[in-house]
């Protein structure tokens, strides 16, 4: 077989795999999410369900200019929330948090600053793992850690379970700290809803919470009409086993 030949299946079996890899970043299918899970069965990344629930997490709150706005939307729609906060920014916020856990939403654990949790030594990490629990635990119990930048350990996943947390990263993130589209972060959410997604949002600077706020006004009642509920991570995990056997 010459060269050509040869020339011509590499870049045919390139191009495809540059398809199957967009395709998979654009669809986010479930299923992946359950070949994942059997490689890291200790990490939650979706509920196991055919029930029309799903759960709505907000990460890197609070925030001054919007983490108010995202509870009155919220409230306007009866959806309840799980929000990972990050502790360092939760001075002068207090009352937020107290409105926050008493309109039904729960707290997560999202360490004390947004940076990537992998790279910490494991000295920094459990130093920094244990300071904000240590803020956050006084509004409510933590059940949920998610790490910053979601990626992770083992050595990071055995302190967080020692001390009783349960790690969880998503199935269904519209690439919001990275693509500054609200219209596509509709787009990419409506696409790919499954029962018992886990949907990633983000709060905070950078317009980042300004445009969750537009977003939710616009999702949340295309979602409710498909018929779906929207819940917390431990309501969510209730409605069935999930992906990687967690028991609710």
């Amino acid at each position: 077989m010459s060269m050509k030949v040869w020339y011509r299946i590499g870049f045919g079996l390139g191009a495809a795999g540059i398809v199957l890899i967009a395709y998979l970043g654009l669809r986010q299918p479930q299923w992946v999410f359950g070949l994942i899970s059997q490689m890291s069965p200790r990490a939650l990344f979706y509920v196991d369900t055919q029930q029309p629930v799903i759960a709505l997490t907000i990460d890197d709150g609070p925030y001054p200019e919007t983490t108010d706005a995202i509870l009155q939307i919220l409230e306007r729609y009866e959806v309840n929330a799980t929000f990972f906060m990050l502790s360092d920014e939760l001075a002068g916020h207090e009352a937020t948090l107290q409105r926050l856990v008493a309109a039904g939403h729960e707290l997560g654990h999202h360490m004390t600053v947004d940076e990537s949790s992998i790279g910490l030594s494991a000295k920094e990490f459990k130093t920094k793992f244990l300071a904000a629990d240590q803020v956050l635990s006084p509004y409510g119990p933590l059940r949920w850690f998610r790490p910053g930048m979601s990626w992770y350990n083992q050595r990071m996943l055995q302190l967080v379970e020692e001390q009783g947390y349960q790690l969880v990263l998503g199935s269904l993130f519209p690439y919001d700290t990275h693509v500054p589209s609200v219209w596509f972060a509709q787009w990419f959410v409506l696409n790919n809803l499954d029962p018992g997604d886990i949907v990633v949002l983000h709060d905070g600077p950078e317009n980042r919470g300004e445009r969750t706020i537009q977003l939710l006004e616009q999702l949340l009642p295309e979602i409710q009409q498909r018929g779906y509920r929207i819940v917390t991570l431990t309501e969510l995990a209730s409605y069935g086993q999930a992906a990687n056997q967690l028991e609710p």
